[in-house]
């Protein structure tokens, strides 16, 4: 580690220069090994895996906590009475103990400390190494379930996945730290029970019983915690599961100028999760004052003893001071501490175990991740009784006759428990398609034509019938899944690089032009969901994946639906005739004018194959359902003759520059993401109190620290000075006086520190809870009001990391660290100044141990703050990556890429694990370094008194020598828990970046524009000269454009997929750079607030983007159409009788992205939603792409 601490003391670390993961937490390994194990355990009656965790890595953590156990509880056996016998050598006339015993006690004082700190942080390190593999392992295997869960039964769970990941998997790594305190407070309690009875007398019992009659309200507490902690769960998961969704439709909330009711949403929910977070806060403030339960154990037992007529003498006193003092920790900290990590770990473990217990795909059993390398028949069956037609798929790979065969096949996505909205099923269909034929599949919308795809996928349960399919398959989806990577990436996905085969799928899929005006060709990086390109640019990108794996049947969900009629009409020709000639090729289409050449037509209505034959038998039936074509003026032959030599010229072009553009520096460092610099920063700690919006709330906290800290020193120096002035007693009137008199200072200091402490952490609490609540309602605000670049260039599982992690450790874990800092630095000091009044010499050694603190934390805090930036740097990617699969897990599972996804899985949490490891290295170090210089401190204050040839009362050096011993726990946790409070503020310094995004132009108009409320009442449009980019270093999209619309007047934009149509709903929303005029009714937008420009124009989007909620919530959010207004809406749109049906009707519940409505359905809720705004503009970007003629 001193490589480590010196290259952080000189510079910032990077990434670049973690070592290799250990082999001990490799991800891949470990999830393999606890991958039987969770098998058996989910076949028990009550599956758990906490039972699991006992069962798989008890041995490796269980013998270790009890053998440290019973060494600590040994230890803190021994050490007060080492240091009651160094005490009685000082006491007035004492002749009993020579000075050679003397210097023995202090030895032993010295060894019982150095044995605590050589054996607690090897141990400490150990049980975190157990629980990061716990850790590690559950990770891989709730990846493991993502990949396999089940289309219907997916409601959130990539949000839920990631908050499990997160909060509840880290809550393992702590467990681990306190488990052997389960334990060992109980015992403790007995064994000095047992030795203060033996050295003073029964009043000693009086405080002991105190303390173990608090143990009840312990339990009450842990019990409270853990109701607290799954409550507070739970809205954390409803509010990460809504800011996933905010994220990612966050376009369709800023066209649509949803930001104010999404707003209002999150703060409903922040607020009840902050309310279940006031309730742990509040039992953990109680806690924190456990400290003084001692000096009140310690004044009960005082008070009998004076009352029984015996003489308080110093060595009693500290004897009992000490004991009482590790009971305190021992039973009202770390007992209750463990009680309630423990009751948090139960509920995490419940959620883990529910999370893995979720629904899986109906072929997830035996499609794993090994079964599709091998030539191997797959049989499903259901578990119902056996049918003369047994219900089941088969899917052979390696058959030499390529078909696909339906049996009197029925399927539906939902089971009838379900209480949700009725989804699209088929009800018994049969067909048998013969290789190399092309079929085409059409119908109106929701009749059920991508369910039967996802059928063929297995991702729909069968109810009766049965499936063949020969051969392999590949898919591409209705809604194009991009991830963050390079085109070429998302292209190629898992399948090995062939240059040849390559270049002929992109010529194939028509993607060479576009390629060609990218600035780096194919290698150019795309945001996560393609953000930055077009539909059709998205759509033959998910079709050149589709095309480029190697396959015998491919399927195509409508992939001409994004595409203009003459690359619909390229793609046809070159594609799926030319490409793909000699495969088995289905092809769900809305455009049926370009289907005349295919071998076979099925015809789907309502779930059921009505009709099937050729073009030629159907052409009557068929055409009903046919989408205008734009192009109908000009024959095929002649299109295709005018557009193949452009296409050629562009193909060309791309080949030419391929070379040139591999060489050109990559833009994928505008996707990393950004690490902060050395310190935390003065200003970001400022910034965090600020955030309160009270000075003077804060200073009176602060000063609450130090009040309460001077009462606690003075009444530590009160009763030395009592136990010195008892073993001097005056005359017998005098002695009964002051006796009393004693007792009534005592009590009163007493009453007044507990009040302060109380006062002071329940007040320091509230107010970083104030402060949480505000910050993440500055995050949501930064977020929200961010340009659509920010989201363009940064991954959801990116920004939801600020959302989940950060704002947790905003929460609960900061709070926390700085509440020991503040009260370390206090102790400290206080502690200095009473062994100085009791030794002033010993203020040498105290400047001695306050410099080579100095210099140890200096050496350590440059490493472990950029270790931690690192640590939190490469969790990003592990959530990121789970985020992205969810999104596309069809897909994935479609081209068989589990195993590679699962490997690049494995790669991120194995990056991760080597940050954390050299993170918890470097405080492991640390605070064994602290420690030692501690224990020499210890060494110097107890051997001072003996080697100093000076008169001490016995008094004076039992309070400096127990001050003195605090200090080993004290600096090794106090020390480390400053550099965890810098690190934690780290996530304050992620916040805050956020929440300082450049954001939009404001909401609002300037009044001084006096703009009319029902502008724009007639609806001219007028772009002048106008030149558009996304980004200020982009190339420009639009060049100069300038066009006029007259009011009532229906404007057609037409041109090739990614020539800029699209774009210039992006110019009109202002959602991009924008240079130039654009005037509405004569007003220039520019000078608009967005609010207002953008609630005043329709817009049905490209993209279907559906909310989870009611369908009313989706077609009006802000509550403010009636129910006669949506109904009219709905009949308009042609769902009206669909919507009645379901169960609900306007309050049917709708899953993520409206998954339980066909995407049809979904552009037709959608353009019902443009509807009711009434607008006198109204975008329609491909609105009709995904629906039928009708």
């Amino acid at each position: 580690m001193r490589h480590v601490f010196r290259q952080g003391r000189r510079e910032e670390l990077s990434q670049n220069g973690l070592y290799a993961n250990l082999h001990y937490f490799d991800s891949n390994k470990l999830t393999e090994d606890l991958q039987k194990p969770w098998i058996r355990e989910s076949q028990r009656k009550q599956p758990s895996s906490l039972h699991l965790i006992f069962a798989h890595y008890g041995w490796q953590f269980v013998p270790a906590c009890v053998i440290y156990s019973i060494l600590e509880i040994v230890i803190h056996a021994f050490q007060p009475l080492f240091l009651g016998g160094l005490i009685s050598y000082f006491a007035e006339g004492q002749t009993s103990i020579t000075k050679e015993s003397a210097y023995l006690y202090a030895m032993g004082i010295v060894l019982c400390a150095l044995v605590t700190s050589v054996v607690f942080h090897p141990f400490m390190f150990y049980v975190f190494a157990v629980g990061t593999r716990i850790r590690v392992a559950f990770a891989g295997l709730i990846y493991r379930k993502c990949l396999r869960a089940a289309i219907n039964g997916r409601e959130g769970l990539g949000a839920l996945a990631i908050s499990v990941m997160s909060i509840d998997l880290p809550q393992f790594d702590l467990t681990f730290y306190f488990f052997h305190d389960l334990w060992k407070g109980p015992v403790e309690a007995c064994l000095f029970g047992y030795i203060m009875y033996t050295e003073i007398n029964w009043t000693a019992l009086i405080g002991i019983v105190f303390i173990v009659l608090l143990i009840p309200l312990q339990a009450w507490a842990a019990k409270a915690a853990a109701k607290f902690r799954t409550r507070s769960a739970d809205q954390r998961d409803r509010r990460v599961k809504l800011m996933n969704e905010i994220i990612s439709a966050m376009q369709v909330i800023k066209m649509y100028a949803w930001e104010q009711s999404f707003a209002k949403l999150i703060v409903k929910v922040r607020k009840m999760e902050v309310k279940a977070i006031r309730g742990s806060v509040s039992i953990y403030a109680a806690l924190q004052c456990t400290n003084m339960i001692s000096k009140v154990s310690l004044f009960l037992s005082l008070i009998a003893y004076v009352y029984t007529g015996e003489a308080v003498t110093a060595r009693k006193v500290f004897i009992l001071s000490s004991y009482y003092s590790l009971l305190n920790d021992s039973l009202l900290h770390f007992w209750p501490l463990a009680i309630t990590t423990w009751a948090q770990t139960v509920v995490s473990a419940r959620r883990v175990t529910e999370f893995l217990q979720q629904t899986e795909s109906p072929t997830s059993e035996s499609c794993s991740s090994n079964c599709r390398d091998n030539p191997t028949i797959r049989l499903d069956f259901n578990k119902a009784p056996a049918k003369p037609l047994p219900v089941g798929r088969l899917h052979c790979i390696e058959s030499m006759e390529k078909s696909l065969t339906f049996s009197h096949v029925t399927a539906s996505w939902n089971k009838p428990s379900l209480k949700q909205a009725r989804t699209v099923h088929i009800e018994d269909i049969s067909f048998k398609l013969l290789p190399t034929q092309l079929v085409g599949i059409v119908g109106n919308v929701g009749s059920g034509k991508s369910t039967l795809l996802n059928v063929i996928l297995g991702e729909v349960e069968l109810m009766q019938g049965r499936i063949e399919v020969h051969g392999k398959l590949s898919y591409a989806p209705q809604e194009p899944w991009i991830f963050q990577a390079s085109i070429r990436d998302n292209i190629v996905f898992v399948e090995p690089y062939e240059e040849q085969r390559y270049r002929a799928v992109v010529h194939a899929c028509q993607l060479d032009c576009d390629l060609a005006m990218l600035p780096h060709g194919d290698a150019t990086v795309v945001g996560e969901r393609g953000i930055s390109l077009s539909g059709g640019q998205k759509a033959r990108i998910s079709l050149a994946r589709a095309v480029y794996r190697k396959a015998d049947i491919y399927l195509f969900d409508d992939p001409l639906a994004a595409v203009d009629s003459r690359v619909g009409k390229l793609l046809m020709d070159k594609c799926f005739n030319r490409f793909l000639g000699d495969k088995l090729r289905i092809l769900v289409t809305h455009h049926v004018q370009l289907l005349q050449n295919v071998d076979h037509l099925m015809l789907f209505e309502s779930g059921r194959l009505t009709q099937q034959g050729t073009y030629a038998e159907l052409r009557d039936v068929i055409e009903k359902h046919a989408a205008p074509d734009l192009d109908a003026i000009e024959s095929d032959k002649q299109l295709v003759k005018r557009v193949l030599s452009q296409v050629d010229r562009n193909s060309k072009l791309f080949q030419d520059t391929k070379e040139t553009v591999n060489d050109q520096p990559n833009k994928e460092s505008a996707f990393s993401e950004h690490q902060q610099q050395g310190a935390v920063s003065y200003a970001t700690y400022m910034d965090y109190f600020r955030a309160l919006r009270s000075p003077t709330l804060v200073c009176l906290v602060f000063a609450l620290f130090i009040v309460a800290r001077v009462c606690q020193a003075l009444m530590d120096i009160f009763i030395s000075r009592w136990a010195t002035w008892e073993e001097n007693r005056g005359t017998p009137q005098e002695f009964e006086k002051t006796r009393a008199q004693m007792v009534t200072w005592y009590a009163v200091l007493l009453v007044c520190t507990l009040a302060l402490y109380l006062l002071r952490t329940f007040g320091f609490f509230l107010l970083c809870l104030r402060i949480s609540l505000r910050l993440h309602n500055l995050l949501f605000d930064g977020i929200i009001r961010a340009r659509m670049l920010f989201f363009n260039v940064n991954p959801s599982g990116r920004v939801l990391n600020r959302f989940s992690s950060d704002i947790e450790n905003v929460d609960v874990a900061l709070p926390q660290a700085m509440m020991d800092s503040l009260q370390f630095f206090v102790d400290v000091v206080a502690v200095l100044v009473i062994v100085a009044i009791a030794n002033y010499w010993l203020l040498i050694p105290a400047a001695i141990m306050a410099v080579l603190m100095y210099f140890c934390r200096s050496f350590y805090i440059g490493a472990s703050r950029s270790l931690k930036r690192i640590e939190s740097l490469t969790r990003s990617p592990v959530y990121t990556h789970a985020n992205q699969t969810f999104q596309g897990l069809t897909t994935i599972r479609a081209l068989d890429a589990m195993p590679q996804l699962e490997h690049t899985f494995h790669g991120h949490q194995n990056t991760n694990s080597s940050a954390l490891f050299l993170y918890t290295s470097a405080n492991r170090a640390f605070s064994f370094w602290t420690d030692l210089i501690c224990v020499v401190y210890i060494l110097a204050v107890t051997f001072s008194f003996l080697v100093i040839n000076e008169t001490f009362y016995s008094g004076d050096v039992g309070l400096a020598i127990t001050q003195s011993m605090t200090l080993v726990i004290m600096c090794q946790w106090g020390m480390r828990q400053t550099a965890e409070l810098e690190n934690k503020m780290t996530s304050v310094e992620r916040i805050l970046e956020y929440a300082r995004t450049p954001s939009e132009p404001p909401l609002e108009t300037a009044k001084e524009l006096n703009l009319a409320s029902e502008w724009p009442q007639q609806g001219h449009l007028r772009f002048c000269n106008l030149r558009m980019k996304y980004a200020p270093d982009d190339i420009e999209i639009l060049k100069g454009l300038t066009f006029e619309s007259q009011p009532m007047e229906k404007i057609g934009i037409v041109g090739r997929t990614g020539a800029g149509k699209s774009s210039i709903i992006q110019a009109l929303f202002r959602l991009a750079i924008n240079e130039g005029l654009i005037e509405i009714d004569g007003q220039d937008i520019a000078l608009l607030g967005l609010h207002d420009l953008r609630s005043r124009i329709s817009i049905i989007p490209q993209e279907s983007v559906l909310f989870s909620g009611t369908l009313r919530f989706n077609l009006d959010p802000f509550g403010m159409k009636s129910d006669e207004e949506l109904w009219n809406a709905l009949e308009d749109v042609k769902l009206k009788k669909y919507v009645a049906s379901l169960e609900g009707g306007l309050s049917c519940y709708m899953q993520d992205g409206g998954s339980n409505f066909s995407m049809g359905q979904r552009q037709l809720v959608c353009l019902a939603r443009a509807i009711l705004r009434n607008n006198r503009i109204l975008i329609m970007d491909e609105a009709t792409a995904n629906v039928d003629a009708e």
